[in-house]
């Protein structure tokens, strides 16, 4: 409860003092030239590098780590939660890792929630966009009922849009992205791919010179306000 209580602390303290406060209590490693925002963050270790956004009204919590590479971002009113430990022995769970961690360029936007009872990883410039997508590490297994759990990742370059659940144990592959609505239940693995459905299947090429694919090729990922918005 007493770290649940400096969480809200933290939350509403201004920008200069988050960060010799967030070293001071929790060992926290946040560049000098990340933000964050009104935002409830409650992390055993939290790394921000160069550039790095966490916007206002998240809710990040029971994590063993976050970790965000440079220039990567988390917007606004997203809920990020995972669990460390459990007294019932059908959630015990003792092989996996509650983090997220984020490549340089990654990003979350707006409104969705992450299930982080086990690891879930965005390569460099992979995207969670849109608004309301759900993704999951841990399921119940209804023969043995009892909890399961795996990590999901998006490799580089890889998205999906607004609406979608990504289940527990899935990733998506180099350069592909997923249509709004849609349901990812397996390991994806065509590059340079367009998925749609529930099951999401793969509905026609892309090609390399998409400019979401561009991303940190050819120039500077945009600037963004302290909303998440891109401005000139």
């Amino acid at each position: 409860m007493l770290r649940l209580f400096w969480a809200y602390v933290f939350a509403i303290l201004p920008l200069r003092l988050k960060r010799p406060v967030g070293r001071m209590l929790w060992g926290w490693d946040i560049d000098p030239t990340a933000r964050i925002g009104i935002s409830v963050i409650r992390v055993r270790r939290l790394t921000m590098g160069p550039g790095t956004f966490i916007g206002g009204r998240n809710v990040i919590t029971d994590l063993d780590e976050l970790r965000m590479a440079r220039r990567s971002s988390i917007g606004v009113r997203n809920r990020i939660t995972g669990w460390w430990w459990s007294r019932d022995p059908a959630q015990q769970l003792p092989d996996r890792q509650p983090v997220l961690i984020l490549g340089e360029g990654a990003s979350i936007s707006a409104d969705h929630y992450l299930d982080c009872v086990d690891r879930i990883e965005l390569g460099d410039y992979a995207a969670i966009g849109g608004f309301r997508c759900t993704v999951l590490t841990h399921t119940l297994d209804l023969m043995r009922d009892r909890y399961t759990s795996a990590a999901v990742e998006f490799a580089h370059h890889a998205a999906v849009l607004s609406g979608c659940t990504v289940m527990p144990g899935t990733s998506l592959p180099n350069r592909s992205i997923v249509s709004a609505g849609s349901v990812v239940t397996t390991r994806l693995t065509s590059e340079l791919t367009f998925y749609r459905g529930n099951p999401a299947e793969p509905v026609r090429t892309l090609p390399p010179t998409l400019g979401y694919f561009r991303r940190g090729e050819t120039r500077d990922l945009p600037a963004t306000d302290d909303a998440g918005r891109e401005v000139s």
